[in-house]
């Protein structure tokens, strides 16, 4: 009686079914290491069209942080992104080049999509929670919207010294009429946003001196 226990005998066309494209082990390793690099330095582009290089924290492992340097958030989980890469083998087996960029582009692209979902869902959840909303209908118009959302917010100071501005992200609907809209901004109502601009900037700098004075100083 034979021996069941005993695993079959693999043979050659057996060892792997997967589809090998190079010859060499080592080409495929480097194509594969290749694709990676680019992937990430698409992603980092994007990346950098939200979020300053400089504020950018990276993990060896895990799936939260705490800032040593602040109060915990209270939501610091990870969301990862993902895109599914289709390769048709028609153009494999053509050897045509072209198939990785057609292919490799549309796969940064939806993953920059998530991406910027990501964001701006994090970015509309923080604000609900402190309560840093503005409703345009309920302001009346697009001038007094702009007036209630500098009164409502607290700039910052960058590593240079200089108050860092707000950035406004609209969708295709509004960025279309924006310029529309900022001109018929009332002179009256543009001095106040102004105004209260220039006061958001004087505390910003004055928080920032504030800051910089609890800093023990040797003499030189």
């Amino acid at each position: 009686m034979a021996n069941t226990s005993e695993q079959p005998e693999l043979r050659r066309d057996d060892a792997d079914p997967r589809i090998r494209c190079f010859e060499r082990p080592g080409d495929d390793e480097a194509f594969d290491r290749s694709v990676t690099i680019l992937m990430g330095r698409l992603q980092e582009k994007t990346r950098r069209s939200f979020v300053s290089e400089h504020n950018v924290l990276r993990m060896n492992h895990g799936s939260n942080w705490v800032h040593s340097a602040r109060d915990p958030e209270p939501e610091t989980t990870m969301h990862s992104i993902s895109a599914e890469w289709t390769i048709p083998f028609k153009d494999i087996s053509e050897n045509d080049l072209g198939l990785i960029g057609r292919t490799i582009f549309p796969i940064s692209e939806e993953m920059d999509k998530q991406f910027a979902q990501n964001m701006y869902g994090a970015v509309g959840a923080a604000a609900q929670r402190v309560g840093n909303v503005v409703d345009a209908k309920t302001a009346g118009s697009f001038a007094h919207s702009m007036l209630e959302m500098f009164r409502k917010l607290e700039l910052g100071v960058d590593r240079d010294g200089q108050v860092s501005m707000p950035q406004m992200h609209v969708g295709p609907e509004l960025y279309a009429r924006l310029p529309e809209e900022m001109s018929k901004v009332p002179p009256e109502l543009n001095a106040e946003i102004e105004r209260v601009k220039a006061g958001k900037i004087k505390d910003a700098l004055d928080r920032e001196a504030a800051r910089k004075a609890k800093f023990k100083r040797t003499a030189g």
